[in-house]
Order: structure tokens, then C-alpha cells, then sequence
């Protein structure tokens, strides 16, 4: 792939100081940043062959384990933020368990993950200098292992992007396996030098967000389910559905485009190969697999 080495450094930095700051803090913008720049750096690590090195092997586990942490506090936030959106003649009472219920929980889980990162953060975020030194050590070596490297990149980054047709058609039971797809091919993007095709880099996150959007919705409607006692007139889950429904036809729009425009081939047919991606995704691959 065309990776500029500053941009790759700077991915790394970015990373090391996300987990300084996340150990003091952990406001909902600095819990977002830390996820990204863990899942960049995974996509970053398999990307220019650091997944082969037993020592960076050793540093993405700890790391994956603070980004699913982080996860799950990240899911509160959003989920807060969702329920504070609803309309203010919802039944107050449920309202304010299920308030009461997402802060108990996002207390707990950042807990957690401030222990994690006082202990572990410091070693990790030295392991991560290592690795950017190592890195500008190596910077204009080449060999023809590099070369077959390369190679086994681009073709899995137009495999990545011809899955991207699968499956033949979206359902509430594999639309959110189908954005786990698309936002592993958008964090590929995002650690390459230029990013790529913008038009085509706006139309995965667009669809990546509300397919997310869609699926919160599905988790708030699961919690407020086991979670709490509703009376004869409370209207709490009613509304939760009828917004889900809403979110979930929107999603399914969306990533229809989208596939329709990248994906798919004239004639509704499926780019079930690398070499059969419709022109407007094969030019935006080529670009970053150069």
C-alpha cells in the first residue's frame, strides 16, 4: 500500500498520547480518539508487516484488550446521548432508570480501564516508541521480501473491497456483520498516505454510521427489555422501536447506495472478485495499493 512514513509516525504519536491522556481522563471525545487510534494502528500493524515480528504480536493484545474496554464505555456514552434525544413526553419514570442504569454502568467500565491503563500504559506507550524507531530504522531498505509483502497487501486490501458485496442482501440479522466489514476497509484507508478516493471514503463512513446508529438503538430497545419494569401506559419502548425502525430503513438505504455505486456491476450483478469491482471502487483500491 502507499504509506507516507510521516503519516505513520504521527498515527503511532497520536496513539501514545490518547493512552497517557485516557489514564487521567476519559471524557467521551477522549475515549472515542483512543478507540481509533488503537483499531489505526491494528490496521497499520497487519498493513506494513509488523504482524510478522513477535515483539508487535506481543503489544497489539494488550492494546486490542484497552480498545474493548474502551468499547464498552464508548457504548454507554452513545447510548446515554441516544435516549437524552427522545422526545420529553416519554414515560419519565422508565426514562430515568434506564438514565440511572447506562451511568452505573459507564462508571464501572471506565473504572476498569483507568486501573488498566495506570498499570500498563506506561510500558505500552514505551513499546510504541520502539516500534516508530524501528520503523525510521528501516526506512528506505528494500528487498524482494518487501516486494512479495507488498503484493500479499494489495491483494487482500481488493479482497477486502470486493467482500464488501457479500452478503447478496442486507437483513436486520447481517447488517451489523456487514459494517464490522466496512469499517475494517475504512481504517485501511484512513492509515494511507492521501486517505484515497474522498468521494469514496465519505460514502463508507456514511454508511459504517448508520448502520451503528441503527444497531444502538437495537441495543437500547434490548436493555430497557430486561432491564426494566414497565407500567400499563409506559411509552418508553414504544418510541425506542418506532425511532429503531426508522434508523434501520435509513441504514438499509444507505449501504444500498452504496454498494450500488461502488460494489455492485451494471446489471445488479455482484463483484464477486478483486477484478470484477465496478470502475469507481477498482480506480479508488488501485490508488492505495500502489
Amino acid at each position: 500500500m502507499a504509506f507516507d512514513n510521516s503519516h505513520i509516525h504521527s498515527s503511532i504519536r497520536k496513539l501514545r498520547k490518547s493512552l497517557k491522556k485516557a489514564s487521567k481522563r476519559l471524557a467521551p471525545e477522549d475515549v472515542h480518539k483512543l478507540r481509533t487510534h488503537i483499531r489505526r494502528f491494528a490496521a497499520l500493524h497487519k498493513a506494513i508487516g509488523l504482524a510478522n515480528q513477535r515483539n508487535s504480536r506481543r503489544l497489539l493484545r494488550p492494546l486490542n484488550y484497552v480498545r474493548k474496554k474502551a468499547g464498552r464505555v464508548r457504548d454507554m456514552d452513545v447510548l446515554t446521548a441516544h435516549l437524552a434525544s427522545l422526545h420529553s413526553d416519554t414515560d419519565q419514570s422508565c426514562l430515568t432508570q434506564l438514565f440511572e442504569y447506562l451511568g452505573a454502568k459507564r462508571y464501572r467500565h471506565a473504572a476498569r480501564l483507568r486501573r488498566f491503563l495506570r498499570n500498563k500504559g506506561p510500558s505500552l506507550r514505551k513499546k510504541l516508541r520502539r516500534v516508530s524507531a524501528r520503523l525510521k530504522g528501516n526506512r528506505g531498505r528494500s528487498n524482494c521480501k518487501d516486494s512479495e509483502a507488498r503484493a500479499e497487501v494489495a491483494a487482500h486490501v481488493l479482497q477486502m473491497a470486493a467482500d464488501l458485496a457479500q452478503p447478496a442482501q442486507l437483513t436486520k440479522a447481517n447488517l451489523h456483520p456487514y459494517r464490522l466489514k466496512v469499517k475494517k476497509f475504512r481504517d485501511v484507508i484512513g492509515i494511507s498516505a492521501g486517505g484515497g478516493d474522498p468521494k469514496f471514503a465519505d460514502a463508507l463512513a456514511k454508511c459504517k454510521d448508520a448502520i451503528g446508529e441503527w444497531h444502538d438503538w437495537e441495543e437500547l430497545i434490548a436493555i430497557a427489555g430486561k432491564r426494566l419494569h414497565h407500567g400499563p401506559h409506559c411509552s418508553l419502548l414504544g418510541e425506542l422501536k418506532a425511532t429503531s425502525k426508522r434508523k434501520f430503513d435509513a441504514a438499509l438505504s444507505i449501504a444500498g447506495k452504496f454498494r450500488k455505486s461502488y460494489i455492485r456491476l451494471p446489471g445488479g450483478k455482484q463483484a464477486d472478485h478483486p477484478s470484477k469491482l465496478p470502475l469507481p471502487a477498482l480506480k479508488t483500491v488501485s490508488s492505495l495499493v500502489q
